[in-house]
């Protein structure tokens, strides 16, 4: 075998282990509810709700940061397409009623097993005082 097939070979078996990430056909769905909080008292107020235009995060396999967001539609589902097999943490920020202009992050992670699989993420609920 000469050089050049020697990296052909190379280029051919790292393109086989594909990281978490876009160029799939997963997809990972959900839906983010709002639940309302008196200021003062911190009493939720009412029930949860769907909360549209909700901002969305997801991170890839052991990033560190969010590799891309999106929003919630006015049911307040979203949905994260075109994605690969493996591990991924999607979140949403919520407020919390420690501290003025305090905020949380509420964190699902999700293992896509399948080529084409649709995941469904647990009911997200931020906090709104």
């Amino acid at each position: 075998m000469n050089w050049m097939g020697v990296v052909l070979l190379g280029l051919t078996l790292t393109a086989c282990n594909k990281e978490p990430g876009e160029g799939g056909k997963a997809e990972i769905r959900g839906t983010v509810y709002e639940q309302r909080y008196g200021a003062t008292s911190g009493n939720p107020q009412g029930d949860p709700y769907p909360i549209a235009e909700q901002r969305v995060y997801i991170v890839y396999g052991d990033n560190e940061y969010a590799d891309d967001d999106t929003r919630t539609g006015p049911n307040g589902e979203f949905r994260f397409a075109w994605l690969r097999k493996g591990s991924y943490k999607i979140y949403v920020i919520s407020e919390c009623n420690d501290y003025i202009n305090c905020t949380e992050a509420i964190y699902r992670t999700v293992e896509v097993d399948e080529r084409k699989e649709v995941v469904n993420v647990d009911r997200m609920t931020i906090r709104n005082y």
